[in-house]
């Protein structure tokens, strides 16, 4: 008998699929050591309330507030930060955010909204047990920082205040600044927010003092601070930025204890959960579906053109670009995802109608060669992946980034912004239909690349929300995601149309998730 040995590459991947996902156990079982995590609902805002595990008389209590499109799962790492360097910490969803199912109104309202929902969460610290009602500060980050910049003003009782990412439209009108102000600012943030950290700088009352709080005879201490290496996003995972606001709130709140930085430790599980979804996806497709189906024949007449293609990206982008503009305002309860969505959608049946249409003219829309049909009788398997593909979009982001559960109007809308997103998806299948190998990737790369631009142009033109600009690396990273499953995908007996849905779901759920009701 002769022993034939499996290659390598048979048991390498789910050996690593395995290995990052036993790392992102490990990883998860070390979140919360020290602390304590309860959640409840305080006057309709959800409220998750972190404190020492072991801790001797009374702590200052911190409130930590999200900023827009965020919620409180994305600053649970300063909440564990805080709680380990001795505060009581309360992290809100504001309303239309996270699991809070309320919509945030716009204008005036907005900042009453906030600055109630701020008021329920200080209510909870200074109602709870061991919690010193007088000592009280506030970390903020974007909008959360405007918000408790301007409550601060308004609440002398507040001691001290970490103003993370400062909008330059949230600054306080002299003199009703915060007391015991520090403002963080990352390296690579846009020009607006250094500027309005050196605004609130400048415009200190007479009795603010530069430096830190730590003398007892600086009642108004005010300082600035760039974090190296950050920007809007990623300064909430800095280390630095971790260990500047609690030493800040200790010399203030006057807290003797050392400092437990967790930044990232609830990211970094996610991204290792992510990485084992995204490199076991090829070895659990090609188990599903097998080999690849086989290629068309060149010239088949099945391609379009890449003038045809152009013409097509073309169309779908002035079609969104128009139907962006003509929408009125507010029409989406969803304050980004609706418009984003609605921008996907045009753009993938403008694109679809142009490359129907040069189909028809050449007499091969019944011609089948190169069109993967899937295998017959196999529903389960499209399932499975659509599955895999929801589960691999819930469960990280679920960790450390955002509320995996549709709350309030996302309940109906999530679906609809899936299936925006994946019939722009399936435009970008339609246009690399008829080729393979590299030349397909190529073809639905530059398609949803276009679509993506498209979108970054709307927002700097002001036709959609600026805030995209923000979470631009987000959606490229999901873009890249999806190119990478489709392209596994394009290279086994899957059904034409199975990358479409799947990309709807990497991309739709997340921007649904992150999105604010408004």
């Amino acid at each position: 008998m002769v022993n034939v040995a499996r290659p390598a590459s048979s048991w390498l991947v789910p050996a690593l699929v395995v290995l990052l996902a036993a790392g992102a156990g490990f990883g998860l079982a070390g979140v919360d050591s020290g602390v304590v995590r309860t959640s409840t609902v305080v006057d309709g805002v959800p409220v998750d309330l972190v404190r020492p595990a072991a801790s001797a008389g009374s702590a200052p209590g911190v409130v930590v507030a999200h900023g827009h499109a965020a919620s409180r799962r994305l600053m649970a790492d300063w909440g564990t930060t805080l709680a380990r360097s001795g505060f009581a910490v309360a992290l809100p969803d504001f309303a239309g955010h996270g699991a809070n199912p309320a919509p945030l109104p716009d204008g005036p309202e907005r900042e009453v909204r906030l600055a109630a929902d701020l008021d329920a969460a200080v209510g909870l610290l200074r109602r709870t047990p061991g919690v010193d009602p007088e000592r009280i500060g506030l970390v903020g980050h974007s909008m959360g920082a405007g918000a408790v910049h301007r409550y601060a003003a308004e609440h002398p009782a507040i001691a001290a205040t970490v103003a993370v990412s400062l909008p330059g439209s949230d600054i306080p009108p002299d003199p009703a600044l915060s007391a015991d102000l520090l403002l963080l600012t990352g390296q690579f943030e846009f020009p607006v927010f250094h500027r309005a950290a050196e605004q609130a700088l400048r415009a200190g009352r007479p009795d603010a003092v530069w430096g830190a709080p730590a003398d007892p005879a600086r009642e108004n201490a005010r300082r600035g601070g760039t974090v190296a290496g950050a920007e809007h996003l990623s300064i909430l995972f800095a280390p630095r930025a971790h260990a500047a606001a609690a030493r800040w709130l200790q010399d203030s709140l006057q807290v003797s204890a050392p400092v437990r930085v967790a930044a990232g430790e609830r990211l970094w599980p996610a991204v290792l959960l992510w990485a084992a979804f995204a490199i076991g996806f090829l070895p659990f497709a090609r188990r599903l579906f097998g080999s690849a189906s086989p290629e068309p024949e060149p010239g088949s007449g099945l391609a379009p053109s890449v003038p045809a293609v152009a013409a097509a990206v073309a169309a779908g982008l002035g079609l969104a670009a128009a139907g962006s503009v003509l929408a009125p305002g507010g029409w989406s309860p969803l304050a980004v995802g609706g418009e984003i969505g609605l921008f996907l959608l045009l753009f993938g049946l403008g694109s679809c109608a142009v490359l129907g249409r040069g189909a028809r003219s050449a007499h091969d829309v019944r011609d089948a060669r190169g069109v993967r049909c899937g295998r017959s009788g196999s529903a389960w398997r499209p399932a499975a992946v659509i599955c895999c593909a929801l589960l691999a979009v819930a469960a990280p982001i679920g960790i450390a980034l955002a509320e995996p559960v549709p709350h309030g109007a996302r309940w109906w809308w999530t679906p609809l912004v899936v299936v925006a997103c994946g019939i722009a998806c399936a435009a970008a299948e339609f246009a690399a239909r008829g080729r393979t190998g590299p030349r397909q990737d190529a073809v639905r790369a530059a398609v949803l690349v276009a679509a993506l631009l498209g979108v970054g142009v709307c927002a700097v033109a002001g036709v959609l929300p600026s805030f995209v600009l923000l979470i631009a690396p987000l959606l490229g990273a999901l873009l890249l995601w999806h190119l990478a499953w489709a392209a596994v995908l394009a290279r086994t007996g899957a059904a034409w149309w199975l990358p479409a849905v799947v990309g709807g779901a990497l991309l739709g759920w997340p921007l649904a998730a992150v999105s604010p009701l408004d």
